[in-house]
């Protein structure tokens, strides 16, 4: 927002470092509430039959920029094969191998592809890395455990993307396993049941197609008790086309609305907020003031399991970058998190069961 109003170039680019290093701050922030989720037990895994080529063609395509700037060498073997999986998490597991395998190659070349073992699919990762010490082969899917960085250099993440690939494989049913020879690089390898029937799955939207089917502007509801984050919502949001309103509590949302004073197609509303309501009783007194089922956005700072339970229980679909709120830009889960308030966020409808956080589906 700040650099569509800028010209000056040594300013853009003063600006682009921050937005490099809001970024850089919410990928960890992200990191984190996967750990967080997956041990709070409310990530659920959705078996189905697919083509696996489907995802090796997605991956193929976000990682042609990571390998070409790292000037490496990048290619994904096509494959027919079909397998049972979610197939939402296990392109997350295998996206973490190919940005580890990224990180730790300076030299050479990555390869993705797939092996069939009788009724089994074995999908690797090849690397011509720096390689893994024996004795660091199980060490390596500890949390917060990096090779080659004493210093904690955030450009390296926070040693948590092989911890997630291991909780990942033990909701999946997938076994995983290394081979590495120092110096010469390593294998990962995820091993998926063989699928017979991908009638019923269908390819989910790219986010281009997500952003041409959903409304450019709508009326927002910010209910936010910090000033500062308040004002940075409003302002985000109203810079996107939007028409917001804003209240400091709960219960001054509920009075507007009482009064008809606000009939927004999307709430976005703090977790813990004052004066007694939280965002999803927030949430459930306009639905019932308003008559109406709004689509809302809870955020939230706190990622104890607890609250994350909680949450899960109220909002029958989490969501994270990208994923579409109705009536809201695709792209709110993101926007909502540069504001550095470090907060994240889950999409609220009802008349659904409890499903599983989509904070580790579809995001990035």
């Amino acid at each position: 927002m700040l650099a569509r109003k800028l010209k000056d170039d040594a300013t853009l680019g003063l600006v682009g470092r921050l937005d490099e290093t809001v970024s850089t701050m919410s990928s960890m922030l992200d990191t984190l509430l996967d750990i967080n989720q997956l041990e709070a037990g409310i990530v659920r895994r959705e078996m189905v039959g697919f083509p696996i080529n489907a995802v090796l063609e997605r991956l193929r395509t976000q990682f042609t920029f990571h390998a070409a700037a790292r000037h490496l060498g990048w290619r994904v073997v096509p494959s027919s094969l079909r397998v049972h999986s979610d197939p939402h998490l296990l392109e997350q597991m295998i996206r973490n191998l190919l940005s580890n395998a990224v990180k730790y190659t300076n030299k050479g070349k990555i390869l993705l592809g797939c092996r069939r073992r009788g009724d089994k699919v074995r999908i690797e990762v090849w690397d011509s890395g720096i390689g893994i010490p024996e004795e660091e082969l199980e060490a390596i899917f500890a949390e917060f455990h990096q090779l080659n960085n004493p210093a904690r250099e955030r450009s390296k993440g926070l040693g948590l993307g092989l911890a997630i690939v291991e909780r990942l494989a033990d909701l999946l049913g997938h076994a995983i396993d290394v081979r590495s020879r120092p110096g010469k690089g390593s294998v990962f390898a995820v091993e998926v049941p063989l699928g017979q029937d991908a009638s019923q799955w269908q390819p989910r939207l790219d986010r281009s197609e997500v952003r041409e089917s959903t409304p450019q502007s709508g009326a927002i509801l910010v209910v936010e008790d910090d000033p500062s984050v308040r004002e940075m919502l409003a302002l985000l949001l109203e810079g996107e086309g939007h028409s917001t309103t804003t209240a400091e509590d709960g219960r001054t949302a509920l009075e507007l609305a009482e009064r008809g004073a606000i009939r927004p197609d999307l709430v976005v509303a703090d977790y813990n907020l004052p004066q007694g309501l939280n965002g999803l009783q927030v949430v459930s007194g306009l639905r019932e003031v308003l008559g109406n089922e709004i689509p809302a956005v809870i955020l939230t700072g706190d990622i104890s399991t607890s609250a994350l339970r909680e949450i899960a229980q109220g909002a029958p679909e989490q969501a994270g970058e990208g994923q579409r709120a109705d009536g809201a830009d695709p792209a709110l889960p993101r926007r909502v998190a540069a504001t550095g308030a470090g907060k994240h966020s889950a999409t609220c409808r009802s008349g659904r069961q409890p499903a599983t956080t989509d904070h580790l589906r579809g995001r990035r």
